[in-house]
């Protein structure tokens, strides 16, 4: 019965990105102008097509999952998720320091997380918005307030600060946030999906301060079949200190795009508070330059 529960959910987005495909078109076009802008200008429709309602599915998925995350568990994962590299966490885990686990918005982070959380480790995540208080946990999900650093402003609150920085430096527990995400004040230019674009380096400082590992996290949400991928440390045990910043956002983001490129349609950084958007909003403010010899 459970997994005709799971079978029904993961179809829901589907359902959701058909009409939404056909419906939004205002949003769709926005999607489309970004496909071409930052994957290929003279990508073929078909696959213009297929991108978009694949952002869409992910966009369901996100709805869906408040109603699915409650329900995570272990025979969930065995059912319908594929890990690689879990043997990277573990390591880590074992050197006593804290970890700083960096992911993209790609696939549904919030199912990944999660499955980590079920398998048993003990993971808290930055998040952008205001604090919420959870109505009927058990049912309907909402990020938890005991594993959770809310961020209402474009940095870190002196309590978020100090709440983050001692996870970080507590063997055995992990703090989990968005390497593409906008918000920070401090940024660095770093190359991205063949543009410059603009990546906070605020919580990796927090991470140098506390000389914490710094652990890349990928999932793919992939119509259901879901995949983890965990790869070695990025931090080289902080050699240069906090100038390791942007040499951990630039592997970072190298790897982010070895995903990204062949699973476009599994990237939600298309949409919401992120480098891609952001950069995306700057192109469209740029003024459109006249031709020479009109009047």
């Amino acid at each position: 019965m459970k997994r005709l529960f799971f079978k029904l959910a993961f179809l829901y987005p589907r359902i959701y990105a058909f009409f939404c495909y056909y419906r939004k078109k205002e949003q769709r076009a926005e999607f489309e102008e970004k496909v071409k802008l930052f994957f290929d200008p003279k990508a073929d429709p078909k696959k213009i097509k297929s991108t978009v309602r694949g952002i869409f599915e992910i966009r369901g998925s996100r709805k869906m999952q408040r109603y699915l995350l409650p329900r995570i568990d272990k025979t969930f994962v065995r059912q319908f998720v594929t890990i690689e590299g879990i043997h990277h966490l573990d390591q880590a885990l074992q050197q006593g320091r804290g970890i700083l686990m960096i992911a993209g918005h790609i696939g549904n982070p919030h199912i990944g997380f999660n499955i980590l959380r079920a398998l048993g480790y003990d993971l808290t995540i930055i998040k952008g918005g205001k604090t919420k208080i959870p109505r009927f946990p058990k049912f309907r999900y909402s990020d938890p307030l005991e594993f959770t650093i809310f961020t209402e402003a474009t940095s870190f609150s002196k309590p978020a600060r100090e709440r983050a920085l001692e996870i970080l430096r507590s063997p055995g527990r992990i703090l989990y946030y968005s390497g593409d995400a906008i918000e920070g004040k401090r940024k660095v230019e770093i190359p991205f999906l063949g543009h410059t674009m603009q990546f906070a380096t605020g919580t990796l400082y927090f991470a140098a301060q506390a000389n914490a590992i710094v652990l890349p996290i990928i999932h793919l949400y992939r119509h259901g079949k879901i995949y983890v991928g965990l790869s070695q440390p990025l931090d080289c045990h902080w050699e240069n200190g906090p100038d390791d910043c942007k040499r951990i956002l630039e592997d970072f983001s190298k790897l982010l795009e070895k995903y990204i490129i062949p699973h476009p349609e599994e990237y939600m950084g298309m949409y919401g508070h992120t480098v891609l958007n952001d950069c995306y909003k700057a192109y469209k403010r740029k003024p459109v330059e006249p031709v020479k010899g009109e009047v």
